[in-house]
C-alpha cells in the first residue's frame, strides 16, 4: 500500500530544535490502538464477515459483538500480566526485517514452548485454536477475542517497533500541548489514542469513513498476508514516524499519520475479517495439525 507523501524527517527534527520545551512525563503502559481504535476495527472487520462467518461469531461470542470484545485482551492482561508481551513485538528501528530469534523471545517460565511471546506468534497459536473444532466451545472463544485484539495491535505500528518501548518512552508535545487526555503525552499513545480523536468523529461515522476508504481505493485487494508481512509493514511506517525525545509535532505531522492510522485501521479489520472468513467460514483446521512457524530472515 503507498504511503502518502509526508514531510522530510528533517523538518520534524528542525521544528523539534526550535520549539522543544523540557516535559516531565508519567509514562503509559503500551496497549496498542486504544479502546476506540480496537472498537473501529472490529467494526470494519463485521462488515467483511461471510454469513457462515458471522453466523458463528455468533455463537462463539454470545451477546457480545466483536467490537464489544475488542478491547478485552488490555483487561485480561492487567490479572495476566504473563500475555502482555503478547501484544507486540520489538524489532529494532535499525532493523529491515523481523528475525524471530532476536525480536520474539522465548517465554522465560516456558522456554521449552513451541510459542514465543510475542504478537506475531501468538496471533499464528489463536489461529489454530479458533480452528480446531475438537476444543470445547469456552477456549476457541478466548481465541477468537485474543484474534480480535491482536490482529488489531499488529497494525499499530508502533507495536512493530523496540525502541524506546515502543515509542512509550519518547515524550512529546501535540500541537503545542504536553497533554494527551489526561496523561502527558508520548509517542506511542499518541498513535494509540489522539491520531484518532484527532478527527472529531462519532464511532459509527468514524467506521463509515473507514469503510468509504477502503472501497474507494480498492484496499479489500490487500487484505491477505501474514502476521509477519503486518509487523514488517507496521514498523516501516513506525519508524517513518519517529520523533526525537521532547519534540512538538506540528500540525502537518498530525494530518500526515492520520492517514497512516486511517489505513491502518481500515487495513487490521480487513485482515481480521479475512483471518476469520479462512477459519470459520468452512475452512476449519483439523484437530492436531501442525501450526505455521513465523519467518525468521
Amino acid at each position: 500500500m503507498p504511503r502518502p507523501p509526508q514531510c522530510s524527517p528533517v523538518v520534524y527534527l528542525t521544528l523539534t530544535l526550535i520549539l522543544v520545551l523540557p516535559l516531565i512525563t508519567v509514562p503509559r503502559a503500551a496497549y496498542g490502538w486504544g479502546r476506540e481504535g480496537h472498537r473501529l476495527t472490529a467494526l470494519v472487520a463485521e462488515q467483511y464477515l461471510t454469513p457462515q462467518t458471522r453466523a458463528e461469531v455468533t455463537r462463539l461470542l454470545g451477546n457480545q459483538s466483536m467490537a464489544d470484545v475488542a478491547p478485552w485482551a488490555d483487561d485480561y492482561r492487567s490479572s495476566h500480566p504473563e500475555t502482555a508481551p503478547w501484544h507486540f513485538v520489538d524489532i529494532p528501528s535499525t532493523a529491515s526485517h523481523f528475525d524471530r530469534d532476536r525480536d520474539c523471545p522465548v517465554p522465560a517460565k516456558d522456554p521449552a514452548s513451541f510459542w514465543h511471546d510475542c504478537i506475531t506468534d501468538r496471533i499464528l497459536e489463536f489461529e489454530q485454536v479458533l480452528g480446531n473444532t475438537a476444543l470445547t466451545d469456552a477456549e476457541r472463544a478466548q481465541a477468537l477475542r485474543f484474534l480480535i485484539h491482536f490482529i488489531g495491535d499488529i497494525h499499530q505500528p508502533f507495536h512493530a517497533l523496540g525502541d524506546e518501548r515502543g515509542g512509550n518512552g519518547i515524550s512529546v508535545s501535540v500541537l503545542g500541548s504536553v497533554y494527551c487526555g489526561t496523561h502527558h503525552c508520548n509517542l506511542h499513545g499518541v498513535w494509540d489514542d489522539e491520531l484518532i480523536e484527532q478527527h472529531g468523529l462519532k464511532e459509527q461515522k468514524f467506521a463509515a469513513m473507514l469503510i468509504d476508504k477502503i472501497q474507494q481505493n480498492h484496499w479489500e485487494r490487500f487484505d491477505g498476508g501474514d502476521p509477519v508481512a503486518w509487523a514488517e509493514a507496521s514498523h516501516r511506517y513506525a519508524v517513518q514516524a519517529l520523533a526525537p525525545n521532547n519534540a512538538i509535532l506540528p500540525r502537518d505531522y498530525i494530518e500526515t499519520e492520520e492517514k497512516i492510522v486511517d489505513a491502518q485501521l481500515a487495513m487490521g479489520g480487513l485482515r481480521l475479517a479475512h483471518v476469520l472468513n479462512q477459519i470459520l467460514g468452512g475452512a476449519t483446521n483439523p484437530a492436531g495439525a501442525a501450526p505455521a512457524v513465523p519467518t525468521a530472515h
